[in-house]
């Protein structure tokens, strides 16, 4: 699940650097994106129903950037348990398709940074508005989409993320999705670098034909470990060559 939902924050399209962006949110951005895949953590899902109430076990992972790719996941718990054989590989290939996801574009990518604005000042915190580019997704209506984004004043580090829907839309032709929000809380993990997602509350409601639907998810991060990214294996590189990146 992070890997979907930090994506949203982490893979920046390098090219918001040279739009109008407000300075101190293209700051705390370009910092964020320095850290990317730095931290190894256990991962801990909660599934919740509509009216709240836990649905199932916890759903425990551990991910590991510095390890080879199809070894950087492994399943620790499902559903409270120690997994079936069956269940890992079930997970492995639901990994596996999250992982293909990554593919496609970015929120980063989608995200109208040149128009982003300042909505409202608290605490020390600038919270940022930031529309989407209508038509940049294929599977949502992104002009029914909002992002909002707090950063720390002082010392330019991103301290909320929020992506929202700002109006009701059909999905499939037959669902209405009345609302999604997806709220990620950061903290720091060691003073020396940014702080990182420790909490994210994923919730929607809406329709299925005659039926209500709805539920939410709460994720969280433990055990972090600074690690050495796995694609910063090779010390040498020649002028703009990068290792698969040709």
């Amino acid at each position: 699940m992070r890997i979907l939902l930090v994506s949203l924050i982490l893979s920046l399209n390098s090219a918001f650097a040279a739009a109008a962006v407000p300075a101190l949110l293209e700051e705390a951005l370009q910092k964020l994106q320095a850290d990317e895949n730095h931290w190894a953590y256990t991962q801990t899902t909660q599934v919740y129903d509509r009216k709240g109430e836990v649905d199932g076990g916890v759903t425990v992972e551990r991910f590991d950037p510095s390890l080879p790719y199809d070894q950087q996941w492994t399943l620790l718990q499902q559903d409270g348990r120690e997994p079936t054989a069956r269940e890992e590989r079930s997970w492995r290939k639901r990994k596996d398709r999250e992982m293909k996801r990554r593919e496609e574009k970015s929120l980063g990518e989608i995200m109208d940074l040149e128009r982003a604005r300042e909505v409202e000042r608290y605490a020390g915190q600038v919270v940022f508005e930031v529309p989407l580019q209508p038509g940049a997704s294929r599977r949502l209506p992104a002009e029914k989409f909002a992002v909002l984004m707090a950063v720390d004043e002082a010392s330019a580090t991103l301290s909320e993320f929020m992506l929202k829907t700002t109006d009701s839309f059909r999905a499939l032709g037959v669902a209405k999705v009345d609302r999604i929000e997806i709220k990620a809380d950061f903290a720091t993990v060691d003073p020396q670098y940014v702080p990182q997602p420790r909490r994210i509350f994923a919730s929607g409601a809406g329709r299925l034909l005659f039926f209500r639907v709805g539920g939410s998810a709460e994720i969280t991060w433990t055990d972090f470990k600074r690690v050495k990214p796995y694609e910063d294996r090779f010390e040498v590189q020649i002028g703009e060559l990068k290792v698969f990146g040709f």
